[in-house]
């Protein structure tokens, strides 16, 4: 897999096979607040940023020093309104230069954390995803952590000459590859050895497209989120990506009873 930097201390449970991460927008509370109530418990906390206005604006209020000092690592989820031209679905870069601004902007605002990872909804276009990657080298963000994230369509099939000649790395979302039957990305040609991130979900069966707790898997489900974990190198990360606290926990105690090891919670 790409070698991502991260700046986790040492971990609770060494014997984990995966760094286990929650999103900052657990609790109905800011992303301080949330952050201190994860970090006693999770190994990672990935910043949800999925709004690009909101999150530029943010201050050292919103993301103080102080979080520097958590006993995590961290990774970003970028906005999923990012600014690119039709959609990115043009045959064209697609404004991939006002994306690269944002991103590096949103990178410089957290500088403070020394992310790992970015999580990236992508274009459709290939020629966009190539340029921004060249943008975002040139800013100092190295390839490996930028992430592809399966979303919908045949998105990451489409894009792997690109995301493979871009050097990018990849996130897998568990609940998308189920939504919109996307299993066959997981015999993409080198998917391992780009395969940094997984998220954990299930769709919910009123609205597939909401995440929903990993209890309400299937057995087709429960059997595609262990090919996933068994291509995700033990220097991975497993984000339960999830937007409440019950629902969070309660895939926590799925993901241990699945994979038969201790789990990602901190002991306290």
């Amino acid at each position: 897999m790409p070698e991502v930097k991260s700046s986790t201390s040492a971990r609770t449970a060494p014997e984990l096979p995966w760094t286990i991460a929650a999103p900052s927008c657990v609790l109905p509370a800011g992303v301080a607040e949330n952050c201190t109530f994860l970090a006693p418990r999770f190994d990672e906390i990935g910043l949800a940023f999925f709004e690009t206005g909101p999150c530029l604006a943010y201050t050292r209020q919103d993301l103080p020093d102080e979080l520097a000092g958590l006993p995590v690592s961290w990774h970003v989820h970028l906005p999923l309104d990012l600014p690119w031209a039709d959609g990115g679905a043009g045959g064209g870069t697609g404004g991939a230069e006002r994306v690269a601004g944002v991103i590096l902007a949103l990178a410089r605002k957290v500088e403070h954390l020394s992310p790992g990872a970015f999580v990236l909804h992508p274009p459709q276009s290939p020629k966009a995803l190539a340029r921004l990657a060249e943008l975002l080298e040139a800013g100092g963000l190295e390839p490996e952590r930028l992430l592809v994230e399966n979303i919908q369509g045949r998105d990451l099939e489409d894009l792997w000459p690109a995301i493979c000649g871009s050097g990018l790395g990849v996130c897998l979302d568990l609940g998308h590859l189920l939504a919109h039957g996307q299993e066959d990305f997981l015999a993409l040609p080198g998917l391992s050895a780009r395969l940094a991130m997984v998220h954990l979900n299930a769709p919910d069966p009123r609205k597939p497209a909401r995440h929903a707790a990993l209890s309400l898997l299937d057995g087709h489900g429960q059997g595609i989120m262990r090919e996933m974990l068994a291509l995700l190198d033990p220097s991975g990360v497993v984000m339960l990506e999830l937007f409440g606290e019950a629902a969070l926990a309660e895939s926590l105690r799925v993901l241990r009873g699945r994979t038969g090891t201790a789990g990602g919670e901190k002991a306290a």
